[in-house]
């Protein structure tokens, strides 16, 4: 008699992508293992957990926005109900134009109907309301804020240790052993595999054909100061301020190197933009300094799906800095796949690039 499996999924990564995948299969009432190195290099603890609907510099709208925010809010909703604790902190932003150029992009999306939700008042240069520097002017941006990913993945952890599903080890690939029914891995069964392991998608034997484009970033968490904006900043740098005082700041930006140690040239970088985008120059003291490489896609649409020769063998991944906005959607997507064989997002399937062995 063929053996049951001891789970139903075996999760790698317990940055966003896979906490978010594991506590949606849990609600579900399924039993999940996740496998974590403890967060070693993991951008999500050094994300600033931006939602910002209105990306880049041309201000792009995309078409599943308000299904990828309505998601967001019912899933960090229930998270934040089941363990008590604000995770998603609604603050307005103040989006600083970089150049007189950027004002044309703006006001083509102030065109669109589909932003009248987003866009509120321009202003000019230097007339924000708030003490920043803006010499182009800029406009102030509604249904932005921004999730506490840090202290979200500490909670899913702490529930994971105590329900005994969570084994904080390096999965080694070359362990891992398929069979029509099941994936085995260091003398464990499980229905299924999902790999979330961030940048480290480029060392996994079954993805590493996904066209993985990585950008290292270091953040600073700043203490309280006079003369910081209550509201969310974003130029050239961006600023968030933290519900329970101070702020986030950052970004660097390197698609070169995949270490997650802070380097003092970051650190002042990063300093002297903050200081270039206030009006005036507090004292800015560094509480933390962190460093991630966050896991983009070379045409900027995550992966999701099944693997083309192993289909107990799931991927979710590539979400780059959009992650805190887009992952509760897509998550979804992927749960539904999976249990039901409902069919994938185009955009993000991972069948768009062929069936690499």
């Amino acid at each position: 008699m063929a053996r049951e499996p001891d789970w139903d999924y075996l999760v790698v990564g317990q940055g966003l992508a896979g906490s978010l995948l594991a506590w949606r299969l849990r609600e579900l009432g399924r039993r999940v293992l996740v496998v974590d190195d403890a967060h070693r290099g993991s951008a999500s603890l050094a994300a600033a957990g931006l939602v910002n609907p209105l990306a880049g510099l041309r201000f792009s709208l995309p078409p599943a926005v308000d299904a990828w925010r309505a998601e967001a809010t019912a899933l960090y909703g229930r998270l934040e109900r089941h363990f008590g604790r604000q995770y998603f902190h609604a603050v307005p932003m103040l989006r600083l134009f970089r150049s007189p150029e950027q004002i044309r992009f703006w006001e083509r999306r102030a065109a669109d109907p589909r932003a009248a939700a987003y866009l509120g008042e321009r202003f000019g240069p230097d007339a924000a309301g708030e003490p920043v520097h803006a010499p182009y002017g800029g406009f102030h941006q509604h249904r932005t804020g921004y999730l506490d990913v840090p202290a979200l993945l500490g909670d899913i952890r702490t529930a994971l240790q105590e329900a005994g599903c969570l084994r904080t080890t390096a999965l080694d690939y070359r362990a891992v052993r398929f069979s029509p029914d099941h994936v085995e891995w260091e003398g464990l069964r499980a229905a299924r595999l999902a790999c979330c392991d961030g940048h480290r998608l480029a060392d996994n034997p079954w993805f590493d054909w996904l066209p993985l484009a990585t950008d290292r970033g270091e953040i600073l968490t700043l203490d309280p100061a006079p003369g910081l904006p209550r509201r969310i900043v974003n130029g050239a740098h961006w600023l968030v301020p933290l519900a329970s005082g101070g702020c986030r700041v950052g970004s660097t930006h390197d698609h070169h190197r995949t270490d997650s140690t802070p380097t003092a040239d970051a650190r002042e970088a990063i300093l002297a933009g903050t200081r270039a985008m206030l009006a005036a120059a507090p004292a800015l003291r560094v509480r933390e300094h962190r460093a991630g490489v966050r896991p983009g896609s070379a045409d900027r649409h995550p992966f999701a799906g099944c693997h083309p020769q192993h289909p107990r063998l799931a991927v979710l991944n590539g979400f780059g800095a959009k992650g805190s906005l887009t992952l509760p959607w897509y998550s979804a997507r992927l749960v539904a796949h999976l249990e039901h064989g409902a069919a994938l997002p185009v955009e993000a399937d991972i069948a768009r690039f062929g069936t690499q062995s």
